[in-house]
């Protein structure tokens, strides 16, 4: 009579089981990707404020201000997660690049335009070819380094 009964089913037991547990690595993922990001938003948050309120206090513009501040926290390998350079290059470059632009007073830049754009143009071609050239002659940066760098303080 015992043998004459089916087996029960194991491999549906074993495959939820494995399923469940597959979720629960799954979930703990998310939660530490979601700690990871809450930890640099607010640090990103931190300085950015803490910054503006001292630009504001040493009439000292923000940009450079933020520059300073990063390569503070680079020289002293302060790192909370890793980032690749295409999240920095597409997502915090431009806003820290052009936050200028909100703050324009057309009428100043109508009467100005001719030497804006002298500067705009000559101005930063030779600021970044000379960073480029220190940078790559006397720190030896490589070449996509040294353009970085030059672009982002000649725009500064």
């Amino acid at each position: 009579m015992f043998l004459d009964s089916p087996l029960p089913d194991f491999q549906g037991v074993f495959a939820t089981a494995t399923a469940a547990a597959d979720l629960v690595v799954e979930n703990e993922a998310i939660e530490e990707n979601l700690r990871q990001f809450l930890l640099v938003l607010s640090v990103s948050l931190g300085v950015a404020t803490l910054s503006r309120v001292v630009s504001w206090l040493r009439n000292i513009p923000y940009t450079l201000l933020l520059l300073l501040v990063g390569l503070g926290l680079a020289v002293l390998d302060v790192r909370l997660v890793n980032l690749s350079p295409e999240l920095i290059l597409f997502i915090f470059l431009p806003p820290l690049l052009f936050e200028a632009a909100w703050n324009i007073k057309w009428e100043n830049l109508k009467r100005d335009w001719v030497p804006i754009v002298l500067y705009a143009i000559i101005g930063v071609v030779i600021c970044v070819g000379g960073l480029f050239w220190g940078l790559s002659n006397v720190a030896g940066a490589s070449l996509a380094t040294a353009l970085l760098v030059g672009a982002g303080l000649s725009a500064t």
